[in-house]
């Protein structure tokens, strides 16, 4: 991203909040949070600043293009995945095609972001899926890029935010257990339960 610049970011937990931590650290002139769980769109504003959109109560792409003149975000951050929540149709959809999850954030993402924009995918697609919106990304020149992080080739740059106090990483912390407390914290947060956001496990607890 360039400073300036608008970054939506589609999901609020972990990644997605730190993604919208490094936009504002790094000039973005708005960022905006996008998630269905009230206390996700809470951390993401108190932690990031973000303007934030519920997705279950309005049309996140009506509300991105609202936020910026009808254009779009200069930069759309998919940090959901296929475990996006699924409707009915969808469900059907993936047996009929034998695939798994949903391609839904990614098609939102693909619809809020501007003509020429660009789409960086940090959320797990694990098959292949069918009816992927080829069209509309050759349509609106969208640059796609996909991947997991490369840790190794930004470590030494991120720390320097964390270092110089630009960005915080531990605000987002919700939960500190023991390590014997790992399958608790794996289910608190895989079904959102006690407003779980971030779990830190301690080894020697």
């Amino acid at each position: 991203m360039k400073p300036g610049e608008t970054v939506a970011v589609w999901g609020c937990g972990p990644v997605g909040l730190m993604a919208q931590k490094m936009a504002r650290a790094m000039g973005a002139g708005q960022v905006i949070g996008v998630d269905i769980l009230e206390y996700r769109l809470r951390t993401a504003r108190e932690t990031a600043g973000s303007t934030v959109i519920d997705a279950s109560k309005v049309d996140p792409v009506e509300a991105i293009r609202s936020l910026t003149g009808g254009r779009g975000a200069d930069v759309v951050i998919e940090a959901i995945g296929m475990e996006a929540h699924r409707n009915t149709l969808e469900k059907v959809s993936n047996v009929l095609h034998g695939q798994a999850g949903t391609t839904s954030a990614l098609e939102k993402c693909l619809s809020a972001v501007r003509r020429s924009g660009r789409v960086s995918v940090l959320g797990v697609y694990g098959t292949k899926y069918d009816n992927v919106p080829l069209g509309q990304m050759l349509d609106k020149g969208v640059r796609i890029q996909f991947g997991q992080a490369p840790v190794h080739n930004f470590i030494d740059e991120l720390l320097v935010f964390i270092v110089e106090g630009k960005v915080r990483a531990n605000d987002i912390i919700s939960h500190r257990l023991s390590i014997d407390e790992a399958p608790r914290a794996y289910k608190i947060f895989n079904e959102k339960e006690d407003s779980c956001v971030k779990v830190v496990l301690n080894p020697w607890n």
